[in-house]
Order: structure tokens, then sequence, then C-alpha cells
């Protein structure tokens, strides 16, 4: 005999068992229903759980979405740091100090032949200071210096113990002309920290997105699992009425006892089948637990997802649009464009690092000298006393400037890499949108056919009720057709799943998944 021959029997065999318990159950009355999720059993603590909320749990207590967004927190820091270099800053500093210098021939005869000049001095400034756009630094500073030595302490007519104070106002601008000139380069690391913060944040809200993704998936997939927990129970029901047919037909001698076995047998196999659904049904609670970050207990409650599979709609989907809509929107995508943009001030900045420096430096300032230090601080006598200079100062590399070029050469290939990442990005996403909307245009044509499919088993299995009812059929074709009612019922909700599936991907490759948890 050939096996396709034998599993032809034993399926007939196992249908026909299955039969006599659903002619019972169809001269009771009762009418085949559709699979539905299963009611928790009494006593049975279930959480019941609609898809917007756990999106809303997942999206505060998903670890992922919390580490990217504090990264993002983190970047945004970046932003203050850069601008604390425009920050103005006040510079003070109080000194005291005595010198012993040995005075020159010359020296020693102007100061009444004393071999060594004694200086002692307090020194005070207060100045502040501050970076500016063009790249300058400007300073205004103020100092106080009281000072007395061993040559003026001994003339008769100055004030025993008096202190000369020299006080002094002034500004200095030092302006670059080459090296570190102009507000693009001075604020290139304020621009770059902006980016970089806004490079953290698409990433935090991609992150967010494919998580949000992973979850609706999981939750459907529950759903569905659900589903099959139920269909397994129905087969149970169906199965153990048939037993008790069987029995009862053994016993007044119509049924052979290897017949029955068949039917325990078949009892057991449905009875394998619901633990491996409720095995299933369990891996896919603890996947949405593990998403909300929540540990399972010795009593915890499983979970009732509230919010059915959804419905298929037969829409139309143009793959232009959605990838104009990707590329508006995808998060991933505005990412790698702001690092292109980064990188591109990355290498501006070095390339003006490879200049010489060349600063120009003005700076001017009045001064007085007084026994007294209020006097000293008056403007009008420190008038008559000027100071200033204006000068350059420059500084550059004997030979080629290898850390310069170093530097630009590195900015250059992180530019490309850049480039290349976007450029495969955006073939990723116009690959991801169409095999979303294939996916799409395939689970609507099968749900439809399976629709289909599944109106004619029912109509078929109402035809064969009433032809048994007639006395022209039997149990097992009954059953049969009972079982095929019931697997495309199944197959219609795992091409909802499957549509599902699709649209949550579609959307996620449009960036536009969190429009509908808002």
């Amino acid at each position: 005999m050939k096996n396709s021959e034998i599993s032809f029997r034993l399926s007939a065999t196992a249908t026909w068992m299955a039969a006599l318990g659903l002619v019972w159950h169809v001269a009771a009355g009762a009418q085949p229903s559709v699979p539905a999720v299963q009611a928790p059993s009494a006593g049975e603590a279930r959480q019941s759980l609609s898809l917007k909320d756990f999106v809303n749990q997942l999206r505060v207590t998903n670890k992922a979405i919390r580490s990217k967004q504090a990264e993002s927190r983190i970047a945004a820091t970046g932003i203050e740091r850069a601008e604390g270099a425009f920050q103005p800053m006040v510079n003070a500093s109080a000194m005291r100090g005595r010198s012993l210098t040995k005075n020159t021939f010359e020296e020693t005869l102007i100061r009444e032949k004393q071999g060594v000049y004694d200086r002692t001095a307090n020194d005070y400034s207060l100045g502040v200071s501050q970076l500016i756009s063009t790249g300058a630094k400007v300073e205004l500073k103020t100092s106080l210096s009281q000072f007395i030595s061993n040559v003026n302490s001994q003339q008769p007519l100055r004030p025993d113990g008096a202190y000369d104070n020299r006080s002094q106002y002034g500004v200095t601008v030092t302006q670059p002309l080459l090296r570190d000139a102009g507000s693009q380069v001075t604020l290139a690391r304020l621009d770059v920290a902006k980016l970089d913060a806004s490079v953290a944040d698409h990433t935090a809200r991609d992150t967010e997105i494919g998580a949000v993704a992973e979850a609706a998936i999981a939750y459907h997939e529950l759903t569905f699992a659900q589903h099959r927990v139920q269909a397994a129970h129905s087969r149970i029901r169906n199965a153990q009425r048939l037993l008790q047919e069987a029995q009862a037909m053994r016993r007044s001698g119509r049924l052979p006892d290897a017949d029955v076995w068949e039917v325990e047998n078949a009892l057991g196999r449905y009875q394998a089948g619901l633990s491996e659904a409720q095995q299933l049904e369990r891996e896919r609670t603890n996947r949405l637990r593990t998403m909300l970050m929540t540990a399972v207990g010795k009593d915890a409650a499983g979970m009732t997802t509230v919010d059915g599979l959804p419905e298929v709609r037969q829409t139309v989907f143009k793959a232009d649009d959605s990838l104009r809509t990707a590329l508006q929107r995808r998060e991933d995508f505005l990412m790698r464009k702001e690092q292109i943009e980064r990188e591109n001030v990355q290498l501006t900045y070095s390339r003006n690092q490879l200049l010489p420096r060349a600063d120009l430096v003005a700076s001017y300032g009045l001064g007085a000298l007084e026994y007294s230090a209020r006097e000293a601080f008056y403007a009008s006598r420190a008038m008559d006393y000027p100071v200033w200079s204006l000068g350059m100062q420059m500084s550059f590399p004997l030979g080629r400037n290898k850390q310069g070029q170093a530097d630009i050469e590195a900015a250059v290939v992180r530019r490309e890499d850049a480039q290349l990442a976007l450029q495969a990005l955006e073939v990723q996403i116009a690959n991801d949108i169409d095999t979303s909307l294939s996916m799409l245009r395939s689970a609507a044509e099968n749900w439809q056919l399976w629709s289909e499919v599944h109106e004619r088993e029912k109509k078929q299995l109402e035809a064969e009720r009433r032809k048994f009812g007639a006395g022209r059929s039997d149990t097992r074709e009954v059953l049969l057709r009972e079982e095929r009612v019931i697997n495309s019922q199944l197959n219609v909700r795992e091409q909802q799943l499957a549509f599902a599936r699709a649209e949550l991907l579609l959307e996620a490759a449009q960036g536009t998944l969190l429009d509908r948890f808002r």
C-alpha cells in the first residue's frame, strides 16, 4: 500500500470519528460558530490589553527606547558645552611678591649706590574676556599694582610707609586673519554639536519606530496565537463528544474497539496540539512582557488582547508616493543627511586649520601713578598717559603641515562614507517599500481568496448537514466539512495577520508609524 493511500485512510478515519461527535452536536440543534478568541476560564486571572495601551506602555518602559532617549539628552548637552566658548569669562587675580635683583654698575650709581634692588608689591587685576563669532577675542582689563622698593622708600619727602599705586585700564583685541578666522570656522564646533544632537534625536525616534513596529506585530501574533488555542479547544470538545458517541456505540455492539481507540488517539493528538498552541501563546505573551520589561512572577497573569486582527482593506498604494513620503519622514534617512552636513562642516574646519596662524593684535590702555589707590583710578589722571600697541603674530610649521593634511584626508573619507551610507539607505528604503507593498497585495489577495473559500465551505457544510438529515450522507463527510470550515477560518485570520504585519512594515518604511499612536 502506498504512503499517500495510508495517509488518506488515517486522515479519513480520524475525520469519521470526529464526525460522530458532530452528529450529536447537530442533533442537539447547535450551530457551528466562527472561532473567536477564547475567554479566560473561571478563576484564571488575565490582563486585558489594547494595542494602543500596550504601545503607550512600551514607549515609556522599553529599554532600547529609553537608552536612545538618554543618548539624545546627553548629545543635547553638547550644544551648551559648545555655546560655553562664547560665554564671557571673568578673570581675577591677587598676588603679593618680593624680588631682589642685583643692580648693574649704572643702576648702582642711579640708585644711590645700592648693590641690590629690593621691591615688594601687591598686584591686583580684574578683566572680562569673550570670544565673538568672527574668531576675535576681546578682553577688557583693569589692574592695580601697589609697590615699594628700597630706593623710593628712603626718599625724605615721601610719606612714611606710602606705596606707589599704578593703575591701568585697557582693551585688547586679537583677531585671527587666516586660521580660526571667520564665523563659519568659529561656529563650527557649535554647528557640529547641534547636528550631533539632531542626529541623536533622529536615532532615538528611529529606534522608537522600530520597537513600536516590532511590538505591534508581536501583539497581533499573540492575538492569532489565542485564536489557535481557541480552535484547539474546539477540536478537543468535538473529539470528547465523539468519544462518548463511540463508546456508546461500542457498548451496543455497533462499533469495534479499534475504532474507539482511534477516537482516543485522535483526542490525544488534539490535546497535544492544544499544548503546543498554549506554549506558543505563552511565548508570545512573554515576548510582550520582555518588551515592557515586566518579569514573570510565580502567579503572573496571562494577557488577553482586546483588539482583534485588523480587517483587510482593498486600498491602492503607490510606490512613488510611499517613497516620497519616506524620504521626507524616515528618521534614519534624515539622520544620514545630517551626518553628511556634519562632515561638510568638519571638512571646512579642517581645511581652515591647514592655514598658518596670523593674528592681528591691538591694545589700548590708560594708566596713572599715585600714592593713593583711589586717586590712581581717576580717569582724569590717566588720560595723559595712554598706552597702545598694534601688531601681528604668526606661527606655522616648517615644511608640510602633516597634522592639517591628515585631518583633511580623514574628513574627506568620512564625508564619502556618509554619502555612500545615504545612497545605500535610499536603495534599501525603496526595496523595503516595494517588499511591503507586495506583501500587502499578496495578503489582500489571499485574504479575499480564503474568505471566498470559507464562505463556500460553510455553504457546503450546511448542504452536507441537510443530506445527512435526509440519510444521504455519513458522519465522516460532515466532520470533514466541519474541519474544513475551521481551517479555512484560521487561514482567513492568518491572512489578516499577514496584512497587519505588512501594513505596519510599510508605515515603518515610510516613517509614519507613530502617527497612528498619537
